[in-house]
């Protein structure tokens, strides 16, 4: 769907998802859990986030935002803040390289990377405006263009307690889906978060547009 009415970045709402989030907040982080940390760890994660019928039956539909907020609360509450971080950071990654595979066309994907890179920056904004309801829930996406391209989050409410887990999240999520399609040099730096919005700028150095 990425570069799909490119020109029309619609509404974030969709009717039929209202409150849920796309699985993968959910199915990523547990796979790196698993690698990183062992089933025992990952089971008590799941547990006392009151998800581990996610691990017997993995979500192949959306899931409610109180879910994946309960998860990431469960997380930081088990690892701390600094490995909870990184293990988000990792499912982020993780969640664009999946997308790059089963959601994004294979014309969009050697498309975006031969345009002039500004100008793939905006088609891939637009289209991620467009398809935001899929991962934002009932959360709000703002972009900002210039130089740095500006992301801003206001995250969904149950998401707001964990803010800066979540901002990372969605923040490697953004890096890995721009440097596959926009540049290889492609950085989501953080900005400071505040209010429920996670902020990031998107920034790439080194290159010649055109």
């Amino acid at each position: 769907m990425v570069v799909a009415a490119l020109n029309d970045p619609a509404a974030l709402a969709h009717p039929d998802a209202a409150g849920r989030i796309g699985p993968d907040a959910v199915l990523q982080l547990a796979e790196v859990l698993l690698a990183e940390d062992g089933p025992a760890t990952r089971a008590r994660i799941f547990e006392a986030a009151g998800l581990r019928h996610h691990l017997m039956r993995p979500p192949d539909t959306m899931v409610e935002e109180a879910e994946v907020a309960a998860l990431f609360t469960a997380l930081g509450d088990e690892l701390g803040q600094v490995r909870a971080l990184h293990r988000l950071r990792k499912s982020g990654s993780a969640t664009a390289a999946y997308l790059l595979t089963h959601s994004i066309p294979p014309f969009a994907r050697l498309l975006l990377p031969s345009m002039p890179t500004s100008f793939a920056a905006v088609l891939l904004t637009r289209s991620i405006q467009r398809h935001g309801w899929t991962f934002l829930g009932t959360g709000a996406l703002d972009v900002v263009r210039g130089d740095p391209l500006g992301i801003r989050i206001r995250l969904a409410r149950p998401l707001v307690p964990v803010a800066r887990l979540a901002g990372e999240f969605y923040r490697a999520t953004f890096e890995g889906l721009f440097r596959a399609l926009v540049h290889d040099a492609a950085r989501a730096e953080p900005q400071p978060t505040a209010g429920g919005v996670c902020r990031f700028d998107i920034t790439w150095s080194g290159h010649t547009d055109g």
